[in-house]
C-alpha cells in the first residue's frame, strides 16, 4: 500500500475509532485502554489527558467540517472547566489542547474565554522569586510539587501565554524557558524531566538520558520557545536536544520501534512527539535538512497496516497500577500521531 494511501486510511481509522470510544464514555473522559482489554478506563474529570480528547475532536471537526464533530469538541472542552483552579502547571495540557485549539482553529468564543481564564490563573501562580512555574501540588504533585520544576508542559504553557499576549505573559514565558534551560538541560543535549529544588540547589533529578518522553517534551517545548520568541539561543538548544535524541535513539529507529520485545516496551507516543518536534524545528532551521528526514523516518516506523484497520494506537507507556507500566491506547498518544500525520501531509 503506498504510504500516502496508508496515511489517509490511518487518519480515517483513527477518527472512526473516536466514535467507538465515545460510545463507552458517557459523560466521562477516556483515560487509557490496555491492549488486552476492550474497555477503557474512564475518568470523570479527565486528568491531565482530558484536553487531548477534546483536542482530537477540534482537529477532526476542522478536517470534516461537520457540525456534530464541532459540537462534540465544544462539549468536551466545556467539561474541562473544573480544572481552572487546580494548582498545577499541567493545567496547560488541559487548556491549550482542550480549549486553545478551539479558539485557534475555530474561533470558538467559549474556548477563547476558557483560554483567557487559564492564562490569568497561570500568571497568578508564577513564582516570581524563583523565576518559573513550579509543577504545583495539584494533579498528584503533592507538597513537593511546589519545589519541582518539570519540563512536560513547557510547550502548551508557552502556547497559552502567547494566545493571551501582552508583555507580562511574554516575559514570564521567557523567564520560565530560561529556568528550564538552567536546571533541566545538560551539556550533552540530554534533558532532565524533573528536578527538586531548594533555592538554586538541585536536590534530586529524574529522567536524565533514559526517559524518552521527557526528552521529547523538552524538544517540543524548546522548538515552541524558538518559534514564539525568535531567539537563536532557544533554536540552538532545541537543535542540541534533537541531536541528542538522534544519537541516543533516533538512528536506531527501526530496531526500537519494529522489534517485538513486550518485556521492554518502547514509548511510541514519545516518538510521535519527537517526530513533530523535529518537523517543526526543520521549519525554523530549513538548512538542517536531516530534521525533517528523521521526522519522516520516525513517522513511517509508527504507521502500520494494523493501525489503518483498527485506529487503535497502543503507544503510550503508562502506569496502570502501582509499580506496573505498560503500553496503552490514550488520547494523548493518538493526538500527537494525528498532529504529526497532518504536519507531514501539509
Amino acid at each position: 500500500m503506498p504510504i500516502d494511501v496508508l496515511e489517509t486510511a490511518i487518519l480515517e481509522s483513527l477518527f472512526a475509532n473516536m466514535d467507538r470510544v465515545a460510545e463507552q464514555c458517557g459523560d466521562q473522559y477516556p483515560l487509557f485502554r490496555q491492549a488486552s482489554s476492550e474497555q477503557w478506563t474512564l475518568s470523570r474529570r479527565g486528568s491531565w489527558m482530558g484536553g487531548f480528547w477534546a483536542g482530537l475532536w477540534w482537529r477532526r471537526a476542522l478536517i470534516s467540517g461537520q457540525d456534530q464533530h464541532k459540537e462534540q469538541a465544544q462539549s468536551w472542552s466545556q467539561k474541562l472547566q473544573v480544572w481552572q483552579d487546580e494548582p498545577s502547571i499541567n493545567r496547560s495540557f488541559v487548556f491549550w489542547y482542550g480549549s486553545g485549539l478551539g479558539s485557534l482553529l475555530h474561533k470558538d468564543r467559549q474556548a477563547q474565554a476558557s483560554v483567557e481564564l487559564a492564562v490569568q490563573a497561570l500568571l497568578s501562580s508564577f513564582d516570581a522569586s524563583s523565576g518559573y512555574w513550579p509543577l504545583g501540588s495539584g494533579m498528584g504533585g503533592g507538597e513537593a510539587g511546589k519545589h519541582i520544576l518539570n519540563v512536560d508542559a513547557l510547550a502548551p504553557t508557552l502556547l497559552l501565554l502567547d494566545a493571551q499576549g501582552g508583555p507580562v505573559a511574554r516575559q514570564f514565558g521567557q523567564w520560565h524557558v530560561d529556568a528550564c534551560l538552567r536546571y533541566l538541560q545538560k551539556r550533552s543535549g540530554a534533558w532532565r524531566d524533573t528536578v527538586l529544588l531548594r533555592g538554586q540547589d538541585v536536590l534530586a533529578e529524574q529522567g536524565t538520558e533514559t526517559w524518552q518522553r521527557g526528552q521529547a517534551w523538552a524538544m517540543l517545548g524548546m522548538v515552541t520557545a524558538a518559534r514564539l520568541y525568535d531567539r537563536k539561543s532557544y533554536a540552538q538548544a532545541a537543535l542540541q536536544a534533537c541531536r541528542y535524541w538522534h544519537e541516543r535513539w533516533g538512528k536506531y529507529v527501526q530496531g526500537y520501534l519494529l522489534r517485538d520485545a513486550p518485556a521492554m516496551p518502547v514509548d511510541r507516543s514519545a516518538w510521535a512527539i519527537a517526530s513533530l518536534a523535529l518537523y517543526e524545528l526543520g521549519q525554523i532551521l530549513p538548512e538542517q535538512q536531516w530534521l525533517q528526514e528523521q521526522s519522516r523516518l520516525y513517522l513511517d516506523a509508527l504507521l502500520t497496516p494494523e493501525l489503518s484497520q483498527t485506529g487503535r494506537f497502543v503507544g503510550h507507556l503508562y502506569k496502570v497500577a502501582p509499580g506496573q507500566s505498560e503500553l496503552v491506547e490514550s488520547a494523548c498518544a493518538s493526538f500527537f500521531l494525528v498532529e504529526t500525520l497532518l504536519a507531514h501531509s501539509a
